[in-house]
């Protein structure tokens, strides 16, 4: 029986390991481990833009190729991000048609596939490339940056590379940011999107609400090992969502056309038939499966039925899933997002039903585990389990990802 090649590959790479490790001369090994490790890293990031152009995590229910692959491999968020970075940035690409493009950094896709660049360069040529200095200048000083920065990759360090790219963006971006001169005023713009998505624009005058707003944010966007990586933007935008969503939860926000404010799904009645394959926010958004499943976990919900005229046939009424009583009891025992390796405090997550409610599953402790929100889209997305039978929960990975790693 013919052996799998990538079993005979792995056999071989073992035997040179040992080899290396054998050898009397500590520096000569240091330079060839050196070369394979940037060999490996060249192999990897191949790999992984393969695995984004062709969607393969995708297919297994991740949103993002970050996702999997820091579930797949182990890998932090700084590390995943990093290795994602590089694929897209250096990693071979194609057309639509099939035929080959020129990687988005071509001097240091070439640097780093010579060996003579690594991982890092790689990462800190992007971040300036993608900086707000890069995106003021001309196209044409844009390439001849990346050129001379792709080439410096080849002698100098990562941190040398960086000093020279943000001399070299300095001195072409000679007039800088254009000014703001509109006048300070205190104002909130909001819009929604066809899709359901939107977008805020703010300035505010009052120095007090501003403080509030900003001191708000800022004790949500601590550094975690979620969102190391993260713009400051992206942090922003996630804590204010979090707070209002909080907001929504557990504070006294007041009525809006005589209730308080809640979110409202509606769902066609065929749709829930079927086992609610999608339903609509009020605002315009469409859900998916398993984002509907996260809002019944722990949400504060007004369902809305539609017949086949999209009429309403019933409104339900709303009500609160988990209790604030039990909720707590969940905190206490979980401490937060039970996610290994997760720090998400309380205040961050939301409940999940281990045994979906529509599948009989009760509202109690033994079927109730804390997950932060990203947790809580992985576990409705991905085939992740969570067992309970020893009362605390143990999170089990797919089935494909034990394969893999079982596999030799």
């Amino acid at each position: 029986m013919t052996e799998n090649p990538l079993a005979q590959a792995a056999s071989l790479i073992e035997q040179a390991f040992t080899a290396i490790s054998d050898s009397p001369d500590p520096l000569a090994a240091l330079l060839v481990l050196e070369g394979v490790a940037r060999q490996v890293d060249r192999a990897k990031v191949a790999a992984i833009a393969a695995v984004e152009r062709d969607g393969v995590l995708a297919e297994k229910g991740y949103r993002t190729t970050l996702a999997g692959l820091k579930d797949l491999l182990g890998w932090d968020h700084d590390t995943a991000r990093r290795h994602v970075t590089v694929a897209e940035h250096v990693g071979p690409r194609v057309a639509l048609d099939g035929e080959p493009l020129e990687p988005v950094l071509p001097a240091t896709a070439a640097a780093f596939t010579d060996d003579a660049a690594t991982m890092r360069h790689v990462d800190t040529i992007a971040a300036l490339m993608n900086s707000r200095p890069a995106s003021r200048i001309s196209l044409a000083d844009r390439i001849s940056i990346e050129a001379s920065l792709g080439e410096a990759a080849r002698t100098f360090t990562p941190r040398e590379v960086r000093i020279m790219g943000l001399e070299l963006l300095a001195a072409a971006d000679v007039d800088g940011p254009e000014p703001d001169e509109r006048p300070g005023r205190n104002e909130l713009q909001m819009g929604a999107n066809a899709d359901g998505s939107g977008w805020l624009r703010g300035q505010f005058e009052d120095p007090l609400a501003f403080a509030a707003i900003r001191t708000a944010i800022e004790a949500r966007t601590r550094p975690t090992p979620e969102n190391r990586g993260t713009t400051a933007a992206e942090r922003n935008a996630a804590a204010l969502a979090e707070i209002c969503g909080f907001a929504l939860d557990f504070d006294d926000t007041g009525e809006v056309a005589g209730e308080r404010p809640r979110l409202v799904v509606t769902i066609n009645l065929t749709d829930l038939e079927n086992r609610a394959r999608s339903a609509m926010l009020d605002t315009g958004g469409q859900l998916t499966p398993g984002q509907l499943r996260r809002l019944a976990c722990d949400a504060g919900i007004l369902p809305v039925l539609l017949d086949e005229r999209s009429e309403p046939v019933d409104i339900g009424r709303a009500s609160r899933t988990i209790s604030p009583r039990l909720r707590r009891a969940v905190a206490a025992r979980d401490g937060g997002c039970a996610h290994p390796g997760c720090d998400r405090p309380p205040s961050w997550c939301e409940v999940h039903h281990v045994i979906e409610w529509q599948h009989g599953g009760p509202t109690d402790l033994r079927n109730l585990v804390m997950l932060c929100c990203q947790h809580h889209d992985q576990i409705h997305s991905t085939e992740w389990r969570i067992d309970m039978s020893s009362g605390k929960p143990r999170f089990i990975p797919p089935p494909w990802m034990t394969d893999l790693w079982a596999a030799p």
